[in-house]
């Protein structure tokens, strides 16, 4: 009777929310919310998924578990960046409630040789069990995948299932902040949506320098003084509306539930994180951090996405300028300039980075060829997820440089999309869609 209960509450959740998409086309009540400084016609189908799936997110029917993975953006990750401080919560019958908090270095002992759940081949032959490190488990852009790994080897530490996964990073964090206002920790300091990302991102290396242990539990008291904001419910509910749109618009807040019915209803929006085997036109540049450093706080993108032919089969080409922006890397702290790569150079310049960089055709597509501007390098390779032409390429940049790559591929449907990697910086993204 409860999954009856639960699915007729989704459809009547999901009914209004449909009068409620609907009433959002009235000009007049445009108007009102655009004089309420609110928006939220961009996450139309966000809203609807999050609706119809609400009560059984928020345990309508009994409590549900959730880990809240809190992403360091410095360093990427295929969904953003790697797991730093967590929180376990929650869900009974919509109200919030939290458990337990850490750093990550209190599950690095969860890390395990081998994937902690069957994976696709092509997942294997793309990442190997390196995502069965915990620092490495999300390097797949399609959240499922990370978020399945992360309960995975929760699990087998804890021996505790987990009914899903919330990922956050300091950028959303800040557009939440709007909506609470400053937070307070223990020894006064205010952290604010103004300087959340630079303190937890920057300058905490720089502070706690000689002490990571300190640094991390500083990350957590950040979490714990937001979510005690969150469980009061302190805040501006005009402005966290807001926040989240925004959030949800950059990908910076991502949502996985073991529910395969409400896992379904999210998949259909950007909250789910998903990167669907359906037809599209779909374009992805993900950075993957390989020298450990913290340097992709300081890395620029630039990309153009532009139709080259428009037949029977179209041809888009993709190209990526990446740009790390240090002018040096001295007086930046060494667990910051970490080069833990094999086969760094023995002449190694203070601030280089090396990251791999993934492009992403769409479904069923082919990759055809590609190109970069540093021929001495490696020109990489061609690798396939979830139906997917991938280009793969290794690029390591000292202080001021860029380097540009390209890849065309053959195929499509649609309007061509770019979905973007929530990093610190944000993609400067040109679509030049000619068919």
């Amino acid at each position: 009777m409860r999954g009856e209960e639960s699915s007729a509450n989704s459809k009547n959740f999901a009914e209004s929310v449909d009068k409620l998409i609907a009433d959002l086309d009235v000009p007049v009540l445009k108007q009102l919310l655009n004089a309420a400084g609110l928006d939220v016609s961009p996450i139309r189908d966000e809203i609807r998924s999050l609706v119809e799936a609400g009560p059984i997110l928020a345990g309508a029917n009994g409590p549900k578990k959730y880990l809240i993975s809190f992403q360091n953006s410095a360093e990427a990750r295929g969904t953003g960046g790697i797991l730093g401080a967590f929180a376990i919560v929650e869900m009974n019958k919509g109200n919030l409630k939290v458990l337990r908090t850490g750093s990550n270095a209190s599950l690095y002992s969860m890390s395990i040789s081998t994937l902690p759940i069957d994976m696709p081949q092509e997942f294997l032959r793309l990442y190997g069990n390196n995502p069965g490190i915990l620092q490495n488990s999300n390097l797949s852009p399609h959240f499922p995948y990370g978020a399945e790994i992360w309960m995975g080897l929760w699990k087998k530490a804890y021996n505790e299932d987990l009914d899903g996964v919330i990922a956050v990073d300091p950028s959303a964090l800040s557009y939440i902040l709007k909506a609470t206002g400053p937070i307070e920790l223990l020894n006064g300091e205010k952290i604010t949506a103004d300087n959340v990302v630079s303190e937890t991102l920057e300058r905490a290396y720089k502070r706690f320098e000689k002490d990571n242990k300190a640094r991390k539990d500083y990350l957590v008291q950040i979490l714990n003084a937001a979510a005690a904001k969150l469980v009061a419910q302190d805040f501006d509910r005009r402005k966290m509306v807001a926040g989240l749109v925004q959030g949800i618009i950059e990908h910076r807040i991502l949502i996985y539930s073991t529910d395969k019915k409400a896992e379904e209803i999210l998949s259909r929006s950007r909250v789910a994180g998903y990167m669907s085997k359906e037809p599209n036109n779909e374009f992805r540049t993900v950075i993957q951090n390989i020298d450990a450093s913290k340097l992709d706080y300081y890395l620029d993108r630039d990309v153009v996405v532009e139709s080259m032919e428009c037949k029977d089969v179209k041809k888009t080409q993709v190209r990526i300028v990446v740009t790390n922006t240090l002018k040096s890397g001295k007086g930046l702290p060494a667990y910051v300039l970490t080069r833990a790569d094999k086969g760094k150079p023995a002449d190694l310049i203070t601030g280089a980075h090396r990251f791999k960089v993934f492009i992403y055709g769409p479904t069923g597509a082919q990759l055809v060829d590609a190109w970069r501007e540093n021929r001495t390098a490696d020109l990489g390779g061609g690798s396939k997820e979830r139906l997917r032409p991938v280009y793969v390429a290794d690029v390591d940049l000292s202080p001021g440089e860029s380097e540009e790559l390209q890849a065309n591929f053959a195929g499509g449907v649609g309007k061509i999309t770019f979905i973007d990697q929530p990093l610190v910086r944000k993609t400067q993204i040109e679509i030049k869609d000619k068919c």
